[in-house]
């Protein structure tokens, strides 16, 4: 007959042996609530796109971004890119968008969700007759930060520098 072992002694070997994932209240993990109203946030234009940031990442424990983006009509939202720290969600709210990842193109439509993991080049643009609005959620946040600078020099008027990001 096969020895029993309690609940308790099988979990408690599970954790020592390092089997079992430590669950436990991180430094980075936020410790108060946060409440963004619709007209509150941190609001970045670059190109034909709108992002308006309601939580960033010292909101977070630096865990997600989020915001809420409207891209314009023919509006490429970035040229093909990748990101090495971070995976990005579209949740599209109103109108069209189109998504490349690696040679693959899919049409979003108000409802869907996609996801770009870390590491995937990918490019999307508004491919509708009226203005897309999505809810574009980075994670781990930070990318909020790179955006903005980006902003700033594209307001200057000039071309993006390595030198900007440093």
């Amino acid at each position: 007959m096969a020895p029993v072992f309690s609940r308790r002694f099988t979990l408690r070997t599970l954790f020592v042996a390092g089997l079992f994932p430590r669950f436990s209240a991180a430094s980075d993990t936020p410790t108060q609530a946060v409440l963004v109203r619709k007209d509150e946030g941190e609001r970045l234009k670059i190109g034909g796109s709108v992002f308006d940031f309601k939580l960033k990442k010292n909101q977070t424990g630096g865990q997600l971004a989020f915001a809420e983006a409207v891209i314009s009509v023919g509006t490429l939202g970035a040229p093909p890119h990748l990101h090495r720290t971070f995976d990005e969600i579209c949740y599209v709210l109103e109108g069209t968008v189109q998504v490349w990842v690696e040679g693959e193109v899919v049409t979003l439509q108000s409802g869907d969700v996609h996801l770009r993991p870390k590491g995937k080049m990918h490019t999307f643009w508004n491919a509708g007759k009226t203005p897309a609005k999505c809810l574009e959620i980075s994670m781990p946040g930070g990318h909020e930060d790179y955006l903005r600078d980006l902003s700033q020099v594209l307001a200057k008027g000039t071309r993006p520098q390595p030198e900007d990001f440093a």
